[in-house]
């Protein structure tokens, strides 16, 4: 006994004629009756008795169609509740970024999928560019925003925004009040930068060697707020993209002065490789929403 049998059978009690049911099934009355055939064969008795302008269902047969339409009603609500459910987010999703944007961006997502997608299993970490493209190749990362990454087979990019990097201070610090800087200009300036891992990093200093400067780098730090507490001593000078300060800059807490030149892109990137999930689709857009509004949010070059 399969379900077309059962559909089949259905339809024949309720036309009471096999001729009008298979033309409503859209098949040939003879599949329709060898189905039904087969179905009285396998149960062991009649489910019709033949009269002469069709047919009309047996005591067994009407036993068999309360029961019948119970199950195909049963298994149409399952098979829509599946359907639902494919489109519903669930499951782990993973999004890696630099500390300064996960700072801008990490809370609202969280209160995103908190409040419309509670059944994704939402893992939020901070990490480089250098280490989380790994992590992406090897399948630990759904997601990760990263900056000026190398081309990569495996991986696909979607542009998110161009921003410049800022010579940043005291705000009271002449030196800043210029309307740009050039980078041959940073050598005789003593810096505080994050790691050699820091994409921002790696770039402004092939940048100033390709002009024959060598920066002069007192300090590596981590801690945004260790590293605002140095900036504003006014004994050291940090340089950094524009959306890790654009709100004490904007508040003028801190001083800042675009490099000439200097600009670093930012990408969401995905692994090729990994199948994708409804988690990720939504994750994947929710992501480039949030960027592309904090881009327009603090006037950067966005897509």
């Amino acid at each position: 006994m399969d379900l077309r049998q059962l559909r089949y059978f259905i339809q024949a009690a309720r036309r009471e004629n096999f001729r009008k049911a298979s033309d409503d099934l859209r098949v040939a009355q003879s599949a329709l009756t060898r189905q039904i055939q087969h179905l009285e064969h396998e149960l062991g008795f009649l489910l019709f008795d033949r009269v002469k302008r069709g047919v009309r269902l047996t005591a067994a047969g009407q036993r068999l169609l309360e029961r019948s339409q119970h199950i195909l009603g049963e298994v149409d609500r399952l098979k829509e509740s599946l359907q639902i459910e494919a489109h519903v987010p669930s499951g782990p999703a993973s999004l890696a970024a630099p500390p300064s944007i996960g700072r801008l961006l990490f809370n609202k997502l969280a209160l995103t999928f908190l409040k419309s997608y509670p059944k994704v299993n939402l893992s939020l970490v901070e990490g480089w560019t250098s280490n989380v493209l790994g992590q992406l190749r090897r399948g630990e990362l759904s997601l990760a925003i990263v900056t000026d990454p190398p081309p990569d087979p495996l991986l696909g990019y979607t542009l998110l925004f161009t921003e410049s990097l800022y010579l940043v201070g005291r705000p009271d610090d002449p030196r800043l009040k210029k309307r740009s800087l050039e980078v041959s200009s940073l050598g005789d300036i003593p810096l505080v930068m994050t790691s050699k891992n820091n994409r921002s990093r790696q770039l402004i200093e092939n940048s100033a060697a390709r002009e024959g400067a060598k920066l002069d780098i007192r300090l590596e730090l981590e801690s945004p707020e260790t590293l605002r507490q140095l900036l504003l001593s006014g004994r050291i000078y940090g340089l950094l993209p524009y959306s890790s300060i654009f709100q004490d800059a904007q508040a003028r807490r801190i001083g800042a002065v675009p490099i000439k030149g200097q600009a670093m892109t930012r990408y969401l990137a995905k692994s090729r490789n990994e199948a994708n999930s409804v988690a990720r689709e939504t994750l994947e857009k929710s992501t480039v929403g949030e960027m592309r509004a904090l881009a327009k949010r603090i006037g950067i070059c966005g897509q």
